[in-house]
């Protein structure tokens, strides 16, 4: 079975960083337009944001990932899926370390790699005669991508795993059922 996973802020959830629909309006202030007329409240805005992050460690989930190296398309800015050993990790809303976050209304970052990333994968696995999956776990697929990319893996045959609830749980759970993982 050869796997991607596809994150959103679901699976940070239990390191202690909340989701954009659990913090009220963070979702507007992190947009491009709110950038441009509140230039300080938006600062202030990611400098929050940011400050919970740092400290945080990878859950459950992550750290299954990465001890199989699962390569990963996420839309999360923490850098858990490398603090967890994770080595191939597209990060499409860039990332707070690098300060290149993507704001709503900007191009995302990895677009065409991601696609690739899914494309390349389905159809090794076919070439050996192995099955694929797009795992995707912790997201609400409210973005126009994430449901490109699921799209994507659909025409090329993967299965489709949705996991938003207890990603620590069931990432693991998952991963175990597919113990002949070839990545």
């Amino acid at each position: 079975m050869r796997i991607v996973a596809f994150t959103g802020a679901g699976i940070s959830k239990s390191a202690g960083i909340p989701t954009f629909e659990e913090v009220e309006g963070l979702k507007a202030k992190l947009s491009l337009d709110y950038k441009n007329a509140h230039p300080k409240e938006y600062q202030e805005t990611r400098d929050k944001m940011i400050d919970n992050m740092r400290d945080k460690e990878p859950t459950i989930a992550h750290k299954a990932l990465a001890d199989l190296q699962i390569p990963i398309i996420t839309m999360n800015i923490d850098c858990l899926h490398q603090k967890a050993g994770s080595r191939l990790v597209y990060q499409i809303h860039g990332n707070y370390k690098s300060d290149n976050i993507v704001l709503y209304g900007q191009e995302i970052l990895f677009r065409e790699e991601s696609i690739n990333l899914i494309v390349h994968t389905a159809r090794e696995a076919k070439k050996f005669g192995e099955d694929s999956m797009f795992l995707v776990i912790g997201t609400s697929m409210q973005t126009a991508f994430a449901n490109t990319l699921v799209w994507v893996a659909e025409q090329e045959g993967m299965e489709i795993r949705f996991i938003n609830e207890n990603a620590d749980v069931e990432v693991p759970k998952v991963l175990k059922e597919c113990a002949f993982l070839k990545v």
